[in-house]
């Protein structure tokens, strides 16, 4: 079962941004209740970055195991994050609750965002003080010439 639609995600709730968000199932049928918490909690892990960077979210849920098999159900959630630039986020959840896999994923995907948002993001005025700095400090390292002649040593 495959679902593909906008969704609204927010942060504040009051700042919407358009993501687009792919919700799948693999031996798993992905009810409403499901779409909706991958929508809501994948999103809100999504929002901490501008929109425009993210082109697309895949979101893929199975189930494994179950009555016939030996042990219990397992299911995995995976969540891959396309960006504008190339990147890719992905994150993987295992587990017996599809539902805590789904915040496993959502954990793993704000950190790497939180990750690249300041690896890449720009460096405001705070961070200037530490330019002059360094080149005062080379400028000071430069002996001066003041014109007293010292013979080499022999």
């Amino acid at each position: 079962m495959t679902s593909g639609r906008v969704v609204r995600a927010s942060a504040s709730g009051s700042a919407a941004s358009d993501v687009k968000m792919l919700v799948q199932g693999l031996h798993l049928e992905i009810t409403p209740a499901i779409d909706e918490y991958c929508r809501t909690k994948i999103g809100r892990a999504c929002s901490h970055i501008d929109a425009r960077e993210i082109r697309e979210v895949d979101v893929r849920c199975s189930a494994r195991g179950g009555e016939g098999s030996k042990g219990g159900v397992e299911h995995k959630t995976e969540v891959t994050v396309l960006m504008t630039r190339g990147q890719t986020v992905h994150a993987d959840g295992v587990g017996e609750n599809l539902y805590a896999t789904i915040d496993t994923c959502a954990d793993i995907v704000t950190r790497a965002i939180r990750k690249h948002k300041e690896k890449h993001g720009v460096k405001g005025a705070r961070h200037s003080s530490h330019e002059a700095n360094a080149k005062e400090a080379i400028l000071d390292a430069v002996p001066s010439d003041d014109g007293d002649e010292v013979p080499p040593a022999a």
